[in-house]
């Protein structure tokens, strides 16, 4: 009799064994898709999708804290709603985390109780639920919910190292995904103005080109060059120039459309790409920009405002081109658009010259 007893104990011990190898196995499958995972949007959809998929969950929640925005920036407008729709949350205040777990931080398993869990998830007839905070060096920046309704899937008598290491893990991609959001922001971004710098106007341009031809679109290219520039420079300083750069791209954004690429092109060189545009109309915005930035009133610190005029050069596509070199007719158009902002230089600045 004992020695059935034991027999049935060690099957117990092997079984128990064979399962936390088979989990060992899932999740070192799991970090290693996320840890290839470097978009925020991709990282997100595994957490929602594939851990309630390969865990055998019910319900999974993702909730981020989200105080600067800088979550629903890189997530994007696009992909909200359907992250949404799959269990993320944004958070805009740290109380409505802070209340959700007690400290020290740890995972808590519990049976689910609709008056405390209601709220946190969709599924009204869960049994049990695991909660586990998210923490990065202290502070609380979300928290991954679990749902189960199986009502002996999280108890709190249950280990919770590997739910610990999950939290610790995600937190790491989390982390590695704004990195290198924030790196690839930094390689297309100009880092004074904020605006796109040339290396990303470089790469847009041969796909704006590609579809105006494919489709028969239109397309305009605008070039800006601010008027006596060096002479800010010289009499207030660099610091004074570099206020009225940042300003004068701001300037030139609130009059170019939402589907129009702009991006500083060096120096006091700008350049905005108008898909669907012919000259006409592109002539049309850069008579905008030009009024607006001469009635502009550039405030430098506590000097007195200063006012400056722009040239601007503006060149179209041919339409006829069909399959030829997108990189040639994009040069082309450049080159068209800076041929043009010479001659408003060579007709007295502050003008307009579109090519012909």
């Amino acid at each position: 009799m004992q020695t059935d007893q034991l027999r049935a104990q060690l099957d117990t011990l092997l079984t128990e064994a064979r399962k936390n190898e088979e989990k060992l196995l899932r999740f070192g499958r799991l970090e290693q898709q996320l840890m290839e995972t470097r978009a925020l949007t991709q990282l997100v959809t595994i957490v929602l999708r594939d851990f309630r998929q390969n865990f055998d969950l019910d319900e999974v929640r993702l909730l981020l804290l989200d105080e600067t925005g800088e979550w629903a920036r890189v997530l994007g407008e696009t992909h909200l709603s359907a992250l949404h729709d799959m269990g993320l949350v944004l958070v805009e205040d740290e109380s409505q985390l802070s209340t959700l777990y007690q400290r020290p931080l740890r995972p808590a398993l519990v049976a689910y109780q609709t008056d405390m869990h209601g709220d946190l998830f969709v599924l009204s007839h869960l049994a049990s639920v695991a909660l586990l905070p998210l923490e990065r060096q202290g502070n609380l920046i979300g928290g991954l919910h679990l749902g189960s309704r199986d009502a002996h899937r999280f108890k709190a008598s249950n280990g919770t190292y590997f739910l610990e290491r999950l939290s610790a893990f995600l937190v790491m991609c989390l982390e590695n995904s704004l990195y290198f959001d924030k790196l690839e922001q930094f390689g297309l971004t100009d880092a004074l103005t904020q605006v796109n710098n040339r290396r990303y106007f470089d790469a847009r341009l041969k796909e704006a080109v590609n579809h105006a031809l494919r489709h028969q679109h239109p397309l305009a290219a605008i070039m800006f060059d601010l008027d006596h520039f060096k002479q800010v420079n010289d009499q207030w300083g660099h610091q004074v120039g570099d206020t009225v750069l940042q300003q004068v791209a701001q300037v030139i954004q609130t009059v170019l459309r939402g589907s129009d690429s702009f991006a500083r092109y060096g120096g006091e060189e700008f350049v905005a790409l108008l898909p669907g545009a012919d000259s006409e109309v592109a002539s049309e915005i850069a008579q905008r920009i030009l009024h607006a930035i001469a009635s502009h009133k550039f405030c430098v610190c506590s000097n007195e405002p200063l006012s400056l005029t722009v040239s601007i050069g503006v060149a179209g596509i041919a339409l006829h081109n069909v399959g030829a070199d997108e990189v040639s007719i994009g040069k082309q158009l450049i080159k068209d658009a800076d041929s043009a902002l010479y001659r408003a230089k060579e007709n007295g600045r502050n003008c307009v010259v579109v090519q012909p």
